[in-house]
């Protein structure tokens, strides 16, 4: 008695088509009762001119009009559903699916494995087909060889993180080692500036007792010449009101008097006492750290100015000024930089015989101003600040010391501490520090000239 997958196998060749191999698909049945799929009948019909003959028997059909079957439709499909659930039957594990014969090729083309049956179907035809042993052999073949690349890279790999291992450990010794270097170096240099600090308060503190010592001698100078003035006014006094003929006979000692007042009136003044001072070292270099590029913005110069053509420098060339007093006798010019956040540091080298102010502002509040002056008394030039803010509506001046002729200023904005500092850059030292209470920005470099001289010389120029 046959088995069930023998009865089951002869049950599907029954439902293939003969041209196609394959399950039929929309089964047509022709009048000598063999099956076709639907356009595997239509592509054989459709090839010959000749009265159509069966592709299986060659019988001749006269009917052309060919209906599918569709309750042999429906048995293929339960058919597939039980070749499905056979498969699950390891007997069926090596079988094919459609035919249920054992698989006895691979197909190279699909990468998958036929039976003799499906060899034949047009399907796998033109495909290049194995047989298995061969195929199975050649695919171990390449899983070996792909396995010993992979090896051959784990090992390349592992060797790679061994080294990559003891490069990171070095790595770690190496930044511990410079980390350390950078501390030791940075104490050394907080040493070296805290007994500079110490050296230069030290020098200040002997420099300002000994000029404390000569004022005090001076104002005990002064104390005694004013007391010999009054007695000579005194005396001068008594003797002008001595009636003619007694001013007359004292003529001598009266000479003597005149005499000593001469010389009383012609002693000098004493000369200014100097402020000492000490460049900080090293600020310049690092301030230069934060240096950027000014130029100046020609739409915002006053009439009269003249800028160089890299906007780098500008000198007056307008009608003098000679009367006004104030900011008036200056004219201004900005910068195109605009300063909102951030550190900022240029330089400026500062005409010697007119005077100038440079420094930053905020157009949008012209009260909002910082600016170191040059400007001129009755004994020359001298460096004075001034500063003004709209919070407090204060204008804040403060006298600095006397000019330096050849003068390079040095300025350096702070906006997160809100500081702004000039510096004398040859000598190394603060001038002076104005502190923003409440910065609104965005701040602008400012320059002012003189409308008091003409003077080729007379510019002022931003340091490249």
């Amino acid at each position: 008695m046959a088995s069930f997958s023998e009865l089951m196998q002869n049950f599907q060749e029954e439902l293939i088509c003969s041209v196609c191999k394959e399950y039929l698909t929309n089964p047509i049945t022709i009048e000598c009762g063999h099956n076709f799929c639907h356009r595997c009948l239509f592509c054989s019909w459709q090839a010959t001119s000749t009265p159509f003959s069966c592709p299986e028997c060659r019988a001749v059909s006269q009917l052309r009009d060919f209906q599918v079957n569709v309750r042999l439709g429906k048995l293929v499909a339960i058919v597939k559903k039980l070749s499905a659930h056979c498969l699950q039957n390891p007997e069926g594990h090596n079988k094919c699916k459609i035919h249920q014969k054992t698989f006895k090729l691979f197909c190279k083309d699909d990468q998958s494995l036929v039976c003799l049956d499906c060899s034949e179907s047009p399907k796998h035809k033109a495909h290049t087909l194995y047989c298995i042993n061969e195929a199975a052999e050649d695919f171990r073949e390449k899983l070996q060889e792909t396995t010993m690349d992979l090896k051959r890279k784990t090992d390349n790999v592992v060797e790679r993180l061994i080294v990559e291992n003891v490069r990171m450990i070095r790595w770690k010794k190496e930044i511990k080692i410079r980390k350390r270097n950078v501390s030791s170096e940075f104490q050394k240099l907080h040493r070296f500036l805290d007994e500079k600090e110490t050296e230069y308060l030290s020098v200040m503190e002997r420099h300002r007792r000994a000029n404390l010592k000569v004022l005090k001698k001076r104002m005990m100078r002064l104390s005694q010449q004013s007391n010999e003035l009054r007695k000579m006014i005194t005396e001068l006094e008594e003797e002008y009101r001595k009636p003619h003929g007694d001013l007359l006979q004292d003529m001598q000692n009266l000479k003597g008097v005149l005499n000593r007042n001469e010389l009383v009136l012609q002693q000098e003044d004493m000369p200014p006492i100097k402020i000492i001072v000490c460049p900080i070292p090293r600020i310049i270099e690092i301030l230069l750290k934060f240096k950027v590029e000014i130029t100046l913005d020609c739409n915002t110069a006053s009439p009269g100015l003249i800028i160089s053509e890299d906007l780098k420098s500008v000198r007056y060339g307008g009608a003098q000024v000679l009367n006004n007093s104030g900011m008036d006798n200056f004219a201004q010019v900005f910068g195109t930089q605009s300063l909102i956040s951030g550190r900022y540091y240029w330089e400026v080298e500062a005409p010697s015989n007119i005077g100038w102010s440079i420094g930053i502002c905020n157009p949008n509040l012209l009260k909002e101003i910082f600016l170191l002056i040059a400007a001129q008394s009755h004994s020359g030039y001298h460096l004075y600040a001034l500063g003004l803010h709209h919070v407090s509506r204060k204008t804040y001046v403060k006298y600095c010391q006397n000019y330096v002729s050849k003068l390079t200023v040095g300025i350096f904005f702070d906006c997160e501490r809100g500081k702004i500092s000039f510096y004398n850059v040859k000598e190394s030292f603060l001038i002076f520090t104005f502190t923003i209470v409440s910065s609104s920005g965005p701040f602008y470099p400012i320059f002012f000239l003189s409308k008091k001289a003409m003077i080729n010389d007379s510019s002022l120029v931003i340091c490249p």
